[in-house]
């Protein structure tokens, strides 16, 4: 059987938007994932963070689900991160580190060039506020 493999540019929030992935919370966040990714053999081809939510470029194989991918990096990461800073519980006024919920599309391998300078030039960007 042919293993395939799909790529999925994905993207998510703190907990209420919150501008919390800066400084040394976003530096231990980002090698949470970084990590997370390695320990569980994500395909994590690229990843950003902005001061208050992340993108990503995932490859994931025919057998993997996108749903559980993203539930492994995000529960253990939230997972680690607040046991780190418990004080986070508080300032964000909740018990979870990230939103609910995910966004995500299917990208094809031609995409993946331009994909991946968007996601690495995340952290320069503005934000952008509805």
């Amino acid at each position: 059987m042919v293993e395939v493999k799909r790529i999925y540019h994905v993207w998510f929030s703190t907990k209420g938007r919150n501008p919390v992935l800066q400084g040394e919370i976003g530096s231990d966040v980002r090698q949470s994932l970084a990590q997370i990714a390695k320990r569980r053999n994500i395909g994590l081809l690229e990843f950003e963070l902005s001061v208050d939510h992340v993108h990503m470029l995932l490859e994931l194989t025919s057998d993997e689900g996108l749903s559980s991918i993203l539930q492994q990096l995000k529960g253990a990461c939230s997972r680690e991160i607040l046991l780190k800073y418990p004080e986070l519980k508080m300032d964000l006024g909740h018990e979870a580190f990230w939103q609910k919920g995910y966004g995500f599309r299917q990208v094809q391998t031609t995409e993946v060039r331009g994909l991946g300078f968007y996601v690495r030039t995340q952290a320069s960007r503005p934000l952008r506020r509805a």
